[in-house]
C-alpha cells in the first residue's frame, strides 16, 4: 500500500492576522488562541491586540458591541460583581424585541470599596470606556476609580485622588477615562465642579503613584454631566458652563459648551456648541463608530421621545464651533414614552449605533429603541446596577504596538 502525500495549504500570515482581527475579542481569549502556536502567538503580542481593537471601534452597528452589568455584590460586603449581559442572544430578529436578557458572571472584586459612606442601594457610575478598557467609580467610594478589561480581566484601582477632599462630591464632579496615542498610556481625568471653578486632577496608569493637579478652569455649574467620550486622544464632555459666581445667575446665563481635554498635552479647551438645542431637553455626548455625537432627548406630539442625533465631521481638524461642521444624522420618535418619564431625573442616551439606540430611562431602566420605527424593543432592568457598554478587546496595559514578525 503506498503513502500519498496530503497537500497542506499553508495560509499567509498576513491573512490569518486580517481574518483573526475581525473575530470577537472573547471567542480569541477563550477559544481561538488553542487552534494552534501561530495563532497563540499573533493573538498575545500587543501589535496583534491594537489592529484588533482598531478594525472594531471603527464599526457604528450594534452587533458590534457588548455590554457590562457593574453592581455591588449582595453576598460580599464591599464587593463589586461584573457580569456581562448577553444582548445579542437575546433579541429576536422576527419579533424585533429582546426577550429573556441573559448575563454571564465574569469577576467579584472582593473588598474594592473604601469608602466610610457605604451605600448598597446606589448605583455604580460609569465615565467611559477606552481600547476595550472601562472605568467606573462609586459615591460610596468617591476619591478611587476603577478600570477593568472583560475580555482580559485586567483590574486596576486608582491611588487616592486627595484632590477632592472629604467634601459634598456629588453630581458636580464627572470622570473620563483616556489614551495617549503617542505613549500608549492611560489617564484618568477627574473634574470636580464643587467650587467657584471646575478643579481637573489627573492619574496616569502605571506611570503616577499619586494624583495630579491641572490647571483650574473659570467656569462652574457642570452638574449632571452622565457622560464622556474619548476619540483620537481628545476626552469630551457636554456641559453647561457659567462664569458667574451667583449660582442663580448661573442658571440663567449658562453656555452650551463642549468640554475637550487633549490627552497627550494635558490641556483644555472650551468650545460653544453652535446646534440649536430645545430649551427643555437633556444633551449629552455619545461616541458612534468613531464620529463625535450630540444627542437631544425632548418631549415630542402626544407624548412622543423625540431622540435628535447630532454627528461631527470625521476631519479631527474641523472646528467644531462651526455649525458647518456638524449634521443631523437622524431623528427617532418614540411613541407614547415621555409621559412616563421625567427629563430631570437620570435620563441621557448610553448608545447609539446604525441600527438601535439605548436611553437610561431614569433610576430603573434602560429602553432599546429601534432607530428606523422608534419602537421599544425592550427594557433592562438597571435596578441597583449600571450598565456600561464597550467593545471586546484584548490589550493589556503593557501593550505596545511593536510590529514582530509573527512566525
Amino acid at each position: 500500500m503506498e503513502n500519498k502525500k496530503q497537500d497542506v495549504i499553508s495560509v499567509p500570515k498576513e491573512i490569518v492576522i486580517e481574518i483573526l482581527r475581525r473575530v470577537p475579542g472573547h471567542d480569541l481569549a477563550e477559544k481561538l488562541k488553542m487552534v494552534c502556536m501561530q495563532w497563540c502567538s499573533i493573538i498575545h503580542t500587543g501589535s496583534f491586540a491594537y489592529l484588533h481593537i482598531e478594525q472594531r471601534i471603527k464599526s457604528s452597528s450594534f452587533s458590534q458591541l457588548e455590554a457590562l452589568i457593574v453592581a455591588f455584590d449582595g453576598n460580599e460586603y464591599r464587593s463589586i460583581k461584573i457580569s456581562s449581559l448577553e444582548w445579542h442572544t437575546s433579541y429576536n430578529p422576527n419579533d424585533h424585541q429582546f426577550e429573556d436578557w441573559n448575563t454571564k458572571h465574569l469577576c467579584t472584586a472582593k473588598d474594592v470599596l473604601l469608602g466610610r459612606n457605604f451605600n448598597p442601594w446606589m448605583n455604580m457610575i460609569w465615565a467611559n470606556s477606552v481600547n476595550g478598557f472601562v472605568c467606573f467609580w462609586s459615591f460610596s467610594d468617591k476619591t478611587r476609580f476603577h478600570v477593568f478589561n472583560p475580555v482580559t480581566k485586567e483590574y486596576l484601582i486608582t491611588a487616592l485622588n486627595t484632590y477632592l477632599g472629604v467634601g459634598n462630591i456629588d453630581l458636580a464632579t464627572t470622570v473620563g477615562f483616556g489614551f495617549c496615542p503617542l505613549s500608549y498610556e492611560y489617564k484618568v481625568v477627574v473634574l470636580d465642579g464643587n467650587s467657584e471653578v471646575i478643579k481637573p486632577s489627573i492619574f496616569t496608569i502605571g506611570i503616577d503613584h499619586s494624583w495630579r493637579a491641572l490647571k483650574v478652569i473659570p467656569h462652574r455649574n457642570i452638574s449632571r454631566v452622565v457622560t464622556t467620550v474619548y476619540l483620537k486622544g481628545i476626552l469630551y464632555w457636554y456641559v453647561n458652563t457659567c462664569t458667574s459666581t451667583m449660582v442663580h445667575s448661573c442658571h440663567r446665563r449658562t453656555t452650551k459648551t463642549l468640554l475637550c481635554f487633549d490627552v497627550t498635552k494635558e490641556e483644555f479647551d472650551m468650545i460653544v456648541v453652535p446646534i440649536e438645542i430645545p430649551e427643555y431637553s437633556v444633551t449629552n455626548v455619545v461616541e458612534k463608530g468613531e464620529k463625535l455625537c450630540l444627542v437631544t432627548l425632548s418631549c415630542g406630539p402626544i407624548c412622543s421621545l423625540l431622540i435628535n442625533v447630532y454627528v461631527a465631521h470625521n476631519n479631527i481638524d474641523d472646528d467644531l464651533s462651526n455649525l458647518n461642521s456638524w449634521k443631523k444624522e437622524f431623528t427617532v420618535t418614540a411613541p407614547s414614552i415621555a409621559y412616563q418619564l421625567d427629563l430631570d431625573d437620570n435620563v441621557y442616551t448610553i448608545i447609539v449605533t446604525d441600527e438601535i439606540v439605548v436611553i437610561q430611562l431614569g433610576d430603573y431602566n434602560s429602553g432599546f429603541f429601534h432607530v428606523a420605527t422608534g419602537k421599544l424593543l425592550g427594557l433592562f432592568s438597571t435596578t441597583r446596577a449600571t450598565l456600561i457598554p464597550y467593545k471586546s478587546s484584548l490589550v493589556a496595559f503593557c501593550h505596545r504596538p511593536l510590529l514582530p514578525s509573527f512566525s
